[in-house]
């Protein structure tokens, strides 16, 4: 009887909070509710969690009976007499009314208020490129360098460099977002590329453990629940390209994680789902801004995408199997395609460009992700020279963007990671162009976001874990331009946008699947 009694107390519980806020988020989208017409609901809610809790209760009870476990019942059902169901179904309500009211809810893209304060911008004359590249393995790096080739890496990498110790969790939307928001996940608030959305609800659960996985496969089966890729929904913190675009700077990003929905007030935003939109078509969902962009990209998007092909191609796979070759292709296409983007309209006048190219990181996983130590010699000698043949071709990609981008006044800055399939690697951080010195140092991978606000001129937060990397920088720039505070950059705004797209959920996830982010 207590088994049965504490299983239906457990999912009556759960039923209860579940409906709850369901009901909250329900009454949040609808803008205003009665008080009235909420009690109502969640007394149907205690009532329904009420049932449940009783039928999972004889059920538990019955099966225990079967089984030989409950010789001596007594008469009599677990929570089925009035003097326990009446004090439990008003413990009840009252509980569900107090977790009703004790959060406000917001319908999704209300505004949130902006807590930052004003930027005060002293002009460096700098533009600014952010290259990022994931899967870089340092000393296959400084191998190829020392041979000669790899020219546009050796020229980001032959001023001041930093060394980014790596990172224990190597998901790349958590430290992606980390690089880009100075802040550690426990703030900036993207911990997985993958998590679970509750059907009806507000937020996103991640399974951390075993247990918390087979749950959710649980609960997946029954459409409780469905997989989510991390989005900008979850940021809470801006990143440094949305401050700079809020002090007035003409900022582009391009495929850099957790960057939709993009909103129209924060500069060029080409998001991880672009390239999904322009492929499938359709009105949009926020996966560009601003919209006017999307309507010039559509009409060319045939000829880019056959250009970026053709620019794939050119990596040699003739003397190497099938399957490598298919996954150097896959991913050649997909960074071609992103160097294509970053050459949309607009791009050269901004005074901020970043890009993300993850084509090495997903190469890299391909290979040695899961083969590990079980290679034969001659299959782990065919996927390095695979590998290699790679870094040539994204060096050449790189090369092609640096030389697009026409500037006097320009500080280029590389960032690496090593990746999903890394070991125990570390992340670098390359400066060169105009202001950078000759400095070989140590920095955090949360002192890019600084540095690179304050070489276009903008005051530093105090409340960022780090400050910025001055010794990258000459000591004339430096004695120039020195270091200015403020309070906080802010909390990001989650903006309204209209609903004219249909969401790309389901393609988002199915395309994080074959490049073998999820399962």
């Amino acid at each position: 009887r207590r088994a049965a009694t504490a299983a239906g107390l457990g999912v009556g519980l759960a039923c209860l909070v579940y409906l709850t806020l369901w009901w909250r988020t329900a009454a949040g989208l609808a803008g205003s509710t009665s008080l009235l017409s909420s009690l109502s609901i969640i007394a149907v809610a205690v009532a329904i969690s009420l049932l449940l809790g009783h039928a999972v209760a004889i059920t538990v009870l019955a099966c225990l009976a079967r089984l030989g476990l409950a010789p001596d019942l007594s008469r009599g059902l677990p929570m089925s007499s009035a003097k326990t169901t009446v004090p439990l179904g008003g413990v009840a309500l009252a509980g569900a009314v107090a977790l009703l009211f004790s959060f406000s809810a917001t319908a999704p893209g209300a505004a949130t208020p902006d807590t930052a304060q004003p930027l005060t911008v002293v002009p460096t004359g700098l533009r600014v490129d952010v290259l990022a590249v994931d899967g870089i393995d340092p000393a296959t790096l400084d191998r190829l360098r020392a041979t000669g080739r790899l020219p546009a890496f050796d020229r980001l990498l032959a001023h001041s460099v930093a060394t980014v110790p790596p990172e224990a969790d190597r998901d790349p939307a958590r430290v992606w977002t980390t690089i880009a928001t100075g802040q550690p996940a426990e703030r900036h608030g993207i911990r997985a590329l993958e998590s679970r959305e509750v059907a009806g609800l507000d937020g996103r659960l991640r399974a951390d453990s075993t247990g918390w996985a087979l749950l959710a496969a649980a609960t997946d089966l029954v459409r409780l629940t469905r997989p989510a890729i991390a989005s900008g929904d979850e940021r809470l913190i801006p990143a440094f390209w949305e401050v700079a675009a809020r002090a007035g700077f003409r900022t582009a990003v391009v495929h850099w994680w957790a960057t939709w929905p993009a909103a129209e007030a924060s500069g060029i935003v080409l998001s991880d789902r672009a390239i999904l939109r322009l492929e499938h078509g359709g009105p949009l969902d926020a996966e560009i801004a601003p919209a006017s962009l999307y309507d010039a990209l559509r009409p060319v998007w045939t000829e880019r995408r056959a250009q970026a092909s053709a620019r794939a191609n050119r990596l040699s796979t003739a003397d190497i199997s099938p399957d490598i070759a298919t996954a150097l292709r896959r991913s050649a296409e997909l960074d071609a395609t992103v160097a294509t983007l970053a050459a949309a309209p607009g791009f050269d006048s901004a005074d901020l460009v970043v890009v993300y190219l993850p084509g090495l990181d997903i190469v890299q996983s391909a290979l040695f992700g899961s083969a590990g130590s079980g290679l034969a010699p001659s299959a782990a000698a065919e996927r390095v020279t695979a590998l290699e043949r790679y870094y040539v071709f994204l060096d050449g990609l790189v090369g092609e963007m640096l030389a697009a981008r026409s500037a006097d006044a320009r500080l280029d800055i590389l960032v690496t990671q090593p990746g999903r399939a890394g070991g125990t690697a570390d992340g670098r951080i390359g400066v060169a162009g105009g202001a950078a010195s000759r400095a070989r140092l140590a920095a955090a991978a949360t002192a890019v976001a600084p540095t690179v606000l304050y070489a276009l001129g903008l005051p530093v937060a105090i409340d960022l874990p780090n400050a910025p990397a001055l010794d990258v920088f000459d000591a004339a720039f430096a004695a120039r331009h020195p270091v200015r505070h403020v309070t906080t950059y802010g909390t990001r705004r989650a903006l309204a946008r209209p609903q004219s797209g249909q969401p790309l959920d389901r393609e988002m996830i199915e395309r994080m699947r074959s490049l073998g982010y999820v399962r």
